[in-house]
């Protein structure tokens, strides 16, 4: 029985392609408006007829419009009327709905703009996929397909807690928190637009990084990577002179198409993501201010600071993510470059040896990293986040401190007119 399900595993997985795990992102991100590339395995088809071309315009034209009009709607109509509310939360409030709006328009515009490149980047993940099961390694696409699931509950899930955890602190405190359902909505639209780029993001890199591993597991099958592994069938496949030298130029062709979809990547997603990640810096500071204000005032919108600080936890989340999937890829990319090297140290064929420099020779001048040209998407950004989010923080308590506070201009109010 359990041999029979393992079979019935394997095949299914067979069946499945880089495109059929995508489709069910793929129709997600097309119902906001972020899927304007095609999803098909032919890419020798003829270029966009007129039709097709002024169909996907006009599908990146509407959803450009219902995003401005969604945006001008929040924005007419976002007043700051709590009692403890303070002018620079109330400005930032502003300032990172309206970058939220630019971020989305430009995750629209950008799936246009890129999408013949998106249609190359899974031509190249397709093919490298049949390369690599020609060595019994397949690609577990019904793994990443199940992830593509729980990404997709996990948004909608956070969303919806989100709405009901809003609504009923506006509930609570309705003298102060004139906000409506609909607006709460508008900005959960933002909200999720922010959630789907970085979902497409990550999982584009997730497919990169476990074809890198792939290869990795490739090259240990033929070349032994420790001086036990020498003579020990059970480490290495035995192989002649003539194969290892076959396999490690297969392999090498494979890394380079690896890396010229990293490259891809890096065109097609850098200013976007860097636009995410900027975002999720502005409303940590804003937020953290917000907090900061909850906890020291102690009123009546204390529980919407600590609301909004969670809901920053959010948008940290998404980004934390994508740099620990950078990360794996560029730790992937060091991984081959000491494989090759121990394997340089554990063979005794002089050609074996010498293809084994060239292809080391091209690790050190093609390595895949994740980068947006200014900075480089890894644990070192996540470190200089928390920085700078901590000295902005410091420098808006300056200000605020400066100011009088809106609760005692109030109460100031109050008592004068009552006398």
């Amino acid at each position: 029985m359990y041999r029979r399900s393992v079979a019935v595993v394997m095949l299914l997985n067979e069946s499945l392609n880089v495109y059929s795990s995508m489709e069910v992102l793929y129709w997600i991100l097309r119902l906001f408006g972020y899927a304007p590339f095609r999803l098909q395995l032919d890419a020798d088809t003829p270029d966009r007829d007129a039709f097709g071309t002024w169909r996907t315009k006009l599908y990146t034209i509407s959803f450009g419009l219902v995003y401005t009009l969604a945006f001008i709607k929040f924005m007419s109509e976002l007043k700051h009327t709590g009692f403890s509310a303070s002018m620079i939360e109330g400005k930032g409030e502003r300032m990172y709905f309206t970058f939220n709006f630019f971020t989305t328009m430009y995750g629209v515009v950008n799936g246009y703009a890129v999408r013949d490149k998106i249609e190359k980047m899974l031509y190249k993940l397709h093919a490298v996929d049949q390369k690599i099961s020609q060595w019994k390694r397949n690609v577990d696409h019904r793994r990443f397909y199940r992830n593509v699931w729980a990404g997709v509950y996990l948004i909608a899930i956070v969303l919806l807690i989100y709405i009901y955890g809003t609504i009923i602190t506006c509930q609570l405190h309705e003298s102060s928190c004139n906000m409506q359902i609909l607006f709460v909505f508008i900005y959960l639209l933002f909200v999720n637009s922010y959630a789907l780029m970085m979902l497409q993001c990550t999982a584009f890199m997730e497919i990169i990084r476990t074809r890198y591993k792939l290869i990795n597991g490739c090259f240990r099958m033929y070349f032994p990577t420790s001086p036990s592994a020498v003579g020990n069938p059970s480490e290495f496949a035995i192989c002649s002179e003539k194969e290892q030298i076959n396999v490690l130029k297969q392999i090498k062709i494979l890394h380079d198409k690896l890396n010229d979809v990293v490259e891809l990547v890096n065109y097609c997603f850098s200013v976007q993501i860097t636009f995410c990640v900027g975002l999720c810096f502005v409303i940590g500071v804003v937020c953290s201010f917000g907090l900061f204000r909850a906890f020291i005032y102690r009123n009546e919108l204390f529980y919407m600071g600590v609301l909004n600080f969670i809901w920053y936890m959010y948008y940290l989340f998404f980004v934390l993510f994508f740099i620990a999937v950078g990360s794996k890829i560029t730790r992937e990319g060091k991984r081959i470059g000491i494989l090759v090297h121990k394997a340089i140290n554990c063979s005794s064929s002089s050609a074996v040896i010498n293809e084994l420099n060239l292809f080391s020779q091209q690790l050190l001048h093609r390595s895949p990293v994740i980068t947006c040209g200014l900075f480089v998407y890894d644990w070192t950004l996540w470190y200089t986040m928390i920085g700078a989010t901590a000295t902005y923080l410091i420098i808006l308590i300056q200000f605020d401190v400066s100011f009088p506070n809106l609760v005692n201009v109030n109460a100031t109010a109050v008592y004068r007119g009552s006398t």
